[in-house]
C-alpha cells in the first residue's frame, strides 16, 4: 500500500465521516412500506429499505449512493439483454417493484418517473435522493442500448419531499465520461471498504484503549496536583486574607502556588510558571513543591527568599538541568509590615497602596530558574518593600495578561490595574474574580491557551 494511496484514502474517509455526521439520521421506525395488494401477500418490500438503510448508516449517504449507482449500472450492462426502452422499464419494475414510465425524450435527454417506489415511498423528507440503484440501472440500460455515455440524476424523490421519483438522463457521445480505463467492480468496492472499516475499527479499539490509559494517568496526575495546592482558608488570619484562582489549560498544568505559615506574623508565598503544559509541566511543579517542602524542614531557609531560590535553582539543575521556569518566593512580615522577595523572571507582582490609590511593581531581580548556571556572576538577592494596613498584593502568571482576543490583542497588565484600582471592588476576592471574568470576556470565543493562576493577598 503506497503512501499516495494512504493519503487519498485518508481524505476519502475523513470526507465520509463528515458526511455521515451531517446527514439526517434514519431508523427502522422511519420505514413505512407501501401496500401493493395487486402483487399479493408474498411481496415483502421491507428488505429493500433495510438494504439501503444499512448501507447508508455504514458508509454515509453519498458513498452508499455511489455504490448503489455502480451496482445498478453494472447489473444492467452485464446481466440483462436490453434493446428497447420498454424492456428496460419492465426489468426495472420487476427489480424494484415499481411503476416506471418514460415522460420525456430527445437525443440528449430522457426523463423517467416512477410511482409507488419500493425504496422511498413513505420515507420522511431528509433532503437526500434515495433511489441511486435505479439511477445506475437506467444509466447502464440506456448506455447499452444507445452505445453512448449516460449520466442519470434523481431530481425528485420522497427523500427530497416529493411524492414521485423522477430520473433525468443526460445522453452524451461515447467517451465523454472518462474513467481512465478503470472498471468499477461493486463487490470489490464493498469488500475493500469493509476491509478498511474492519481495520479502522481495530485501530479505533487500540486508540481507545491507549486513550483510556492516558486518561487514567491524567486523572492520577490531576489528583496529585490538586493535593499539593494549599487551601488558602487555612492561612487567613486577623492580619492577612488570601484568595487564589488556578485553572490549568488542560486537566493539569505548569502554574503553581504555595503558602507557608512561618509563625510570628510571617507568611511565605511562592508562585511559579513552568514552560509548557500538561503532565510534563505538572511533574515539575510537583518537584518544586518537594524542594520547598525540604526548605521548610531546614531551619530558617523559608525566612530568606534568596536562600529559597538558591535551593530551588541547585536542586532543579541537579535533577532536570534543561528545565527553565519563572518563580517568585516572598516573605510577608506583618509585624514589620514588610515584603521581602526574590523574583526569578516572573511577571511583576502588583502592590496596591489602597489609601493612596497607587500601584507599585515588584520587578524581577533574578533570571529564570535554570539559567543561573550560565551566569555564575549573578548572586541570589532579595528586595524589600514596606506596606501599610489595607494594602493589597496580587501575584499572577502570564496566562492572564497574555490572554488574546479574536483580533490578537493582549488583555495586558493595564486592564488588571484598572480593575484593581476600581472603587467597585473592595476585597481581594472581588478583585480577583473581576479580573478572571474580564479576561474571559475579553477572550470571548477564543479558547484558553495557557494555564491561569492569580493570588490576591489582603495586607
Amino acid at each position: 500500500m503506497n503512501e499516495s494511496f494512504l493519503k487519498d484514502f485518508k481524505k476519502v474517509i475523513n470526507h465520509q465521516l463528515q458526511e455521515m455526521e451531517n446527514q439526517v439520521q434514519l431508523s427502522i421506525d422511519d420505514i413505512n412500506c407501501p401496500v401493493r395488494e395487486d402483487l399479493g401477500d408474498n411481496i415483502n418490500l421491507l428488505y429493500m429499505r433495510i438494504i439501503r438503510l444499512a448501507l447508508r448508516e455504514t458508509y454515509g449517504g453519498k458513498l452508499s449512493a455511489s455504490i448503489l449507482y455502480q451496482a445498478g449500472k453494472s447489473i444492467a450492462l452485464s446481466t440483462f439483454n436490453i434493446n428497447e426502452i420498454d424492456e428496460m422499464t419492465d426489468y426495472l419494475n420487476q427489480l424494484m417493484v415499481g411503476k416506471t414510465r418514460l415522460v420525456e425524450s430527445s437525443e440528449t435527454k430522457m426523463v423517467f418517473e416512477e410511482d409507488e417506489c419500493a425504496v422511498c415511498s413513505g420515507m420522511p423528507d431528509i433532503g437526500e435522493a434515495l433511489c441511486s440503484f435505479e439511477c445506475g440501472f437506467i444509466a447502464g440500460g440506456l448506455s447499452k442500448m444507445l452505445n453512448k455515455d449516460v449520466l442519470v440524476i434523481e431530481t425528485k424523490c420522497w427523500g427530497l419531499g416529493d411524492r414521485v421519483c423522477r430520473f433525468e438522463a443526460e445522453i452524451m457521445p461515447k467517451g465523454t465520461l472518462k474513467n481512465d480505463g478503470l472498471q468499477v467492480n461493486t463487490v470489490d468496492m464493498i469488500a475493500t471498504l469493509a476491509s478498511k472499516a474492519s481495520m479502522a475499527i481495530e485501530l479505533n479499539k487500540e486508540l481507545q484503549y491507549k486513550n483510556d490509559i492516558f486518561n487514567k494517568q491524567l486523572e492520577f496526575a490531576q489528583h496529585i496536583q490538586k493535593s499539593i495546592i494549599p487551601d488558602t482558608s487555612k492561612f487567613d488570619s486577623g492580619d492577612i486574607g488570601i484568595y487564589a484562582y488556578l485553572k490549568p489549560f488542560r486537566k493539569v498544568g505548569g502554574d503553581f502556588y504555595d503558602l507557608f505559615n512561618l509563625g510570628d506574623g510571617k507568611l511565605g508565598v511562592a508562585i511559579a510558571d513552568m514552560a509548557g503544559h500538561g503532565i510534563d509541566a505538572a511533574m515539575i511543579t510537583s518537584m518544586v513543591k518537594l524542594i520547598l517542602r525540604h526548605c521548610s524542614l531546614s531551619e530558617g531557609v523559608l525566612l530568606s527568599p534568596e536562600r529559597v531560590m538558591k535551593y530551588v535553582e541547585r536542586d532543579m539543575s541537579d535533577v532536570l538541568p534543561d528545565a527553565y521556569f519563572s518563580m517568585i518566593y516572598m516573605l510577608i512580615d506583618t509585624n514589620n509590615r514588610s515584603i521581602t522577595y526574590s523574583n526569578a523572571g516572573h511577571p511583576t507582582p502588583i502592590l496596591y497602596r489602597k489609601n493612596q490609590n497607587l500601584v507599585q511593581s515588584l520587578k524581577a531581580n533574578l533570571p529564570l530558574v535554570g539559567l543561573h548556571k550560565y551566569m555564575p556572576a549573578e548572586n541570589f538577592v532579595s528586595n524589600s518593600v514596606l506596606f501599610e494596613p489595607g494594602d493589597q498584593l496580587y501575584l499572577y502568571t502570564d496566562g492572564i495578561p497574555e490572554v488574546r482576543n479574536i483580533k490578537g490583542d493582549f488583555f495586558n497588565i493595564n486592564r488588571m490595574i484598572d480593575i484593581i484600582k476600581s472603587p467597585e471592588h473592595e476585597t481581594v476576592e472581588s478583585v480577583c474574580r473581576a479580573i478572571v471574568k474580564a479576561a474571559k470576556d475579553f477572550r470571548s470565543s477564543m479558547s484558553q491557551d495557557d494555564d491561569i493562576c492569580l493570588v490576591g493577598i489582603q495586607l
